[in-house]
């Protein structure tokens, strides 16, 4: 009589975000997997989740709080800085069979290419966020080379979930933009409102991701988890729009004038990021797991997004410095091409 193989055990560094949330929900239901998450203990875990309270920044804290435990998988959702990613690979560094780093698309210089894929050339200069992502890559990288430390790499596009959907400019949170649609207000889109963009529901992003823990096939390599289904901006608003039962009142502001912003951040975000037509080649992802499957679309993401927040009025925040710069920003372009109009 064979004994039953004994449970995977699998470490999630983060675990409650909008990306890690079904990833964790999924994972605990699972007979086949110990798990375990490793937060600051703010929100609350599946009762199958066993927690572990530490912020991963302190090392020794993290040594002493991980001391009487073991993980075959550590998957780190939280790690934006290369000083993180030399931490993570010096401890974790021959205790565990698999690293699962989540990166992001924004590592791309998306000026040199359309279509891409993982062998894209990578610099973004606009984007920080994309600059220090690409740097803890190539940590994690050299380290898989040098040492054979069994990473991962998982670059998302935009991934939203219950309480977050793509928008173009928003305040401080997606309900900013929503609030300004019920009360026929109108919004800014950037450039003229076509650029493409790949938005993937954090529901499908986990029905991917799971198929990559414990898979041999996938060390030393990344991996686009994308919606292959594109959409332009133009189109995601007319979604809400629709959903939301109002006339469109969208004003198309060009990217290098938004980014002009000393209130936002648009910078990175736009010029960086969305601004761009890219296609990102999920190819290399088909081929290592056997389930390859997006199954929400864009509109039935923005719909679920919708009845959530109706559910979770609390939610519903103002964000008045968010309007008042909306209608400055708005009135300010009206001028402008009011003034321009027959000058050229």
């Amino acid at each position: 009589m064979h004994a039953d193989p004994a449970p995977l055990k699998v470490l999630l560094i983060g675990g409650t975000g909008t990306i890690s949330t079904p990833i964790c929900e999924r994972l605990s239901e699972d007979p086949d997997i110990d798990l375990y998450v490793m937060n600051r203990g703010h929100q609350p875990l599946p009762v199958n989740a066993t927690q572990i309270i530490c912020d991963f920044h302190d090392i020794e804290a993290m040594e002493r709080a991980l001391s009487p435990f073991s993980f075959d998988v550590v998957c780190n959702f939280i790690v934006y800085h290369p000083q993180e990613a030399r931490q993570q690979v010096a401890f974790f560094k021959g205790k565990i069979r698999q690293y699962i780093f989540i990166s992001t698309v924004v590592v791309y210089d998306h000026e040199t290419a359309v279509m891409i894929d993982e062998t894209q050339k990578q610099g973004n200069v606009f984007s920080l966020y994309g600059q220090e992502k690409s740097a803890c890559e190539q940590i994690f990288f050299e380290a898989w080379q040098k040492d054979g430390f069994p990473v991962t790499v998982v670059r998302p596009s935009q991934t939203y979930g219950k309480d977050r959907i793509p928008l173009s400019v928003k305040g401080n949170s997606c309900w900013s933009v929503i609030d300004r649609i019920q009360r026929n207000r109108p919004v800014i889109i950037h450039g003229d409102g076509k650029s493409t963009w790949h938005c993937t529901h954090t529901e499908d992003f986990a029905h991917n991701f799971l198929q990559l823990i414990n898979n041999e096939k996938t060390i030393g390599n990344a991996f686009h988890n994308i919606h292959p289904m594109v959409v332009n901006w133009d189109m995601i608003y007319h979604h809400l729009y629709r959903l939301l039962h109002r006339e469109p009142q969208i004003v198309h502001i060009a990217s290098d004038t938004l980014a002009l912003s000393t209130t936002y951040d648009i910078r990175s975000s736009i010029l960086g990021d969305k601004q761009y037509s890219n296609l990102f080649d999920t190819t290399s992802l088909q081929e290592v797991i056997s389930d390859f499957r997006y199954t929400i679309d864009i509109q039935e993401g923005l719909r679920r997004y919708l009845n959530y927040m109706e559910a979770h009025p609390e939610k519903k925040r103002p964000d008045p410095v968010y309007d008042a710069w909306c209608d400055h920003v708005i009135d300010a372009y009206r001028s402008f091409e009011q003034n321009l109009k027959g000058t050229f």
